[in-house]
This record gives structure tokens, sequence and C-alpha cells, in this order.
């Protein structure tokens, strides 16, 4: 049965602090704006815990789905929906959602080769968003996200990954150690992208299953992470430039692991 909708238009509402910790991924949520991402978490069959619409969303089939999915349905003004808003420009929806939950098979996936991809100390959430995106598009089964790093269920994350965060297993919050004693107990080779390895990313074996750690933009890797790797390897650049956005580099990586594996 459809909710019937609550009307909201006091900026004092309890609704806008609970929309506002979501979108920095406070008490299990996490935000969706706009009617393409929140189809999206939709489709991919994430708890609906609280959406607020405003007059202007004009796509009927979503305001339906989110009345009967929602387990709170609001109506509320586009000046009320934009208090609402982590967005400079408002769109006409925003829903909050419950995190998903993941277990190490899942992040594992079905398949002889795993491919996880560890982003260890990211701290720009688009950047990581791009990443989630991308390890999406190229087959990885999982992703873990490092302590200390942007956050993979904040809005500009969640943004970033223009809905992969609600299919690709993600966990966060694990440390160095944690996460390398993940790959060791998974039989996960630990393959670490390093501007100074020594292996180019086109004769790294990456077939077998494997966690690829992309490290900090500028910082790279921890130590901890250089001494536990089984391969070092670095996409070869032509001079005078000297780096990657850790997005693209990463992206070159997932797809050389895609083609190999093909």
């Amino acid at each position: 049965m459809p909710r019937p909708p609550r009307s909201v238009s006091s900026s004092k509402n309890p609704a806008v602090q609970r929309f506002r910790d979501a979108a920095t991924g406070g008490s299990g949520t996490m935000l969706a704006e706009g009617v393409r991402l929140v189809w999206e978490a939709i489709d991919a069959g994430l708890e609906v815990i609280e959406a607020a619409v405003s007059p202007r969303l004009a796509d009927a089939g979503l305001r339906d789905a989110l009345a009967e999915r929602a387990d709170s349905f609001l109506e509320c003004s586009d000046a009320m929906l934009a208090r609402l808003s982590a967005l400079d420009t408002p769109q006409s929806v925003a829903v909050r959602l419950a995190r998903p939950g993941y277990e190490d098979r899942d992040l594992l996936g079905e398949g002889l080769a795993p491919m996880v991809v560890a982003a260890a100390g990211l701290r720009d959430p688009g950047n990581l968003g791009a990443i989630m995106r991308t390890a999406e598009a190229a087959g990885a089964t999982g992703c873990l996200t490092i302590k200390g790093g942007a956050d993979p269920f904040r809005d500009k994350a969640v943004r970033g990954s223009m809905g992969s965060v609600f299919r690709l297993p993600v966990r966060h919050g694990l440390n160095d150690a944690e996460a390398i004693a993940f790959a060791r107990h998974h039989r996960l080779q630990i393959v670490v992208a390093d501007g100074g390895g020594t292996c180019p990313h086109s004769e790294a074996d990456l077939q077998k299953p494997l966690m690829l750690v992309v490290g900090a933009e500028a910082a790279g890797v921890s130590q901890e992470w250089l001494q536990a790797a089984d391969q070092h390897v670095h996409v070869p650049l032509r001079a005078p430039v000297e780096s990657l956005n850790v997005a693209v580099a990463a992206g070159v990586l997932l797809f050389e692991a895609q083609r190999q594996r093909q």
C-alpha cells in the first residue's frame, strides 16, 4: 500500500537534520538526489527509508514508486527541499537510503578469480566515486575503502559513482592491516599501483585472484602496503608527465585486468 504523503514546510522539521546526516553517510544511511540516481537506487533494491519530493518532480512513475516503497514519504516545497538537499542546485527528489551490508563472500563474487579494489587513503570523494564506477564497469567483484579516507557513502562519492555504490559490494572502515589480512585469508595477490614500481601494467599478471590497491592522490600507499605487495605495478608515462589522476590510473589497471581475463 502506498504511504500517505506528509507535508513538510518548517525549516525546523527534524527531517532536515535527518537528510543532512544522510549526506555525510551518518546513522547507517546515505543520500541520493535527482531522478536518475534515485531510480538507480530503486532498481538496485535498496531500502528507501525516507523520500522527499517537490511539485517539480515530473516523473509520475518515480513518485508512485517512492510512495509505494518509502517508509516515510514527504511532500515539500522547492524551498524546503533546498534545505534538505546537499546540492547547490537541488533536484526535485531526495531519498534517504539504508547502507547495504556485505559479507566477505559478497566482495569475492561467485567466480574463480575475484578482483577486489582497495582504496587506501583516498581523500577525494569524487575520485573515490569514479573508482567505484570504473570498478563495476571493469568487472571488479568488490571494493574496500580504508579507514581515514573518504567515505564511499557520502553524498559526493555516491554521486561520483553514478549509482555503482548501490550495486558494487563496498565495505568501509578497515585499516591497512585488516585489509591485508583479508587479502591473505582469501588468497588474493596484492597488486599495488606504485609510481615507483618496476612492472609496467601491461606486463603484470592480473589474471589471478587479486586485490588492486590504489593510494592517496599525492602520497600514494603506505609503507605497510608496499611491503605486503606481491606486485608493484606502474603505468608508463611519457615525459614530462609525472603522474595520473588516481581514478584514471585505477581505470587503466582495471581494464588491463579485464582484458587479460577475457
